[in-house]
């Protein structure tokens, strides 16, 4: 019995013990006031006073430090914000650059890209390329495109005096004209915008009108019968009327294909994108309307409008054809700059590729 004593007097006391060292050791659930106030004090010690009035404050969390900051200030952000502004006055060329999207990041206006044509002679010879850096000078600091007409018309004339010729035929018209041939007053009664019908030489041998020696013109210029026109006829009015140069002559022969129906083989452009259309370009060179080919001038293009719209699926990058419709010489300037020189009403397409 003494022995059951003892060992229930062991456990008793153990139990003791080890409730007295539970009251002695201290709890870690947090630091006390005086800590906390401690680590406040050192951690003001190093806070920026304000510049005004000398307040401090608790430094703002920056976006890399606070994730929610980063995708709030990404979700809050506009493109008015994205600042991809240029400030050098050179630019080295990439593959992703544009002269529109250079001019509005230098200039702020897309529009002033022929600005940046104009500072760099190089760019407008197409000498230039990727890699190479271009000049972005203040608008104030780019001269102005100056066009010296007198000296271009004497560069004009001089090529066209270098032409190679036969001398025996110098001064000789190249189509013999039949003795007894009747002249014909074709165009001189058409009243052409901003032009002047300059006479010419037009005579009517056999079923055919010779132009000034140098062109044949065969048809009746009616629907049934429409006049077979080449590229070079039409071009040859740039002879005579160059308006930004100050010549509104129209040459007879072109004059006398106003408002009749004429015939011509060209490359054929439509407008990009769209359901049916009725509306195309024919041109003497060929151009996908973009980026292949040679762009047309006034002189070596028509604007067609045809009796029939046409689908989509027969509309492709390039085409060639024939253009069977109602010419008219109707010149559109802008500042006399000539934009637009040939019409084509009522006309029909027939495709050779």
């Amino acid at each position: 019995m003494k022995f059951v004593w003892a060992i229930i007097a062991g456990l008793l006391l153990a139990a003791v013990v080890l409730l007295a060292r539970g009251e002695s050791t201290p709890t870690a659930k947090g630091p006390s006031s005086g800590s906390l106030a401690a680590a406040e004090t050192g951690a003001n010690s190093r806070r920026p006073a304000r510049e005004a009035g000398g307040s401090t404050s608790k430094p703002a969390t920056s976006a890399s430090e606070d994730p929610r900051a980063k995708d709030q200030a990404s979700i809050e952000a506009t493109p008015e914000e994205i600042d991809d502004r240029i400030d050098a006055t050179s630019w080295v060329l990439t593959d992703a650059d544009t002269l529109p999207e250079l001019a509005r990041r230098r200039y702020g206006d897309e529009r002033l890209w022929r600005r940046i044509v104009d500072a760099n002679p190089l760019l407008a010879a197409g000498e230039l390329e990727l890699g190479d850096r271009i000049q972005l000078p203040e608008l104030s600091e780019i001269p102005e495109p100056t066009i010296d007409a007198a000296a271009l018309v004497a560069d004009l004339d001089e090529g066209r005096s270098d032409r190679p010729g036969d001398p025996e035929n110098a001064g000789r018209p190249a189509i013999e004209i039949p003795e007894g041939a009747p002249s014909l007053t074709l165009g001189l009664d058409r009243e052409i915008p901003d032009a002047t019908v300059e006479p010419g030489k037009l005579f009517k041998v056999d079923d055919a009108i010779v132009a000034d020696g140098d062109f044949t013109i065969r048809g009746a210029g009616t629907k049934d019968d429409p006049y077979r026109v080449s590229w070079e006829l039409l071009a040859s009015a740039a002879e005579g009327y160059r308006p930004s140069l100050g010549e509104r002559r129209m040459p007879q022969r072109v004059a006398a294909l106003d408002g009749r129906w004429i015939r011509i083989d060209g490359y054929v452009a439509f407008p990009l994108g769209g359901a049916d259309t009725s509306e195309l370009l024919v041109m003497l060179n060929q151009w996908d309307g973009c980026c292949i080919g040679i762009p047309p001038t006034p002189y070596d293009a028509l604007e067609v409008s045809l009796l029939e719209a046409i689908p989509p699926t027969q509309r492709h990058a390039i085409n060639y054809g024939t253009l069977t419709g109602r010419l008219l010489v109707s010149p559109y300037l802008v500042e006399d700059w000539l934009v637009g020189l040939y019409l084509m009403d009522d006309a029909t397409v027939r495709f050779e590729l």
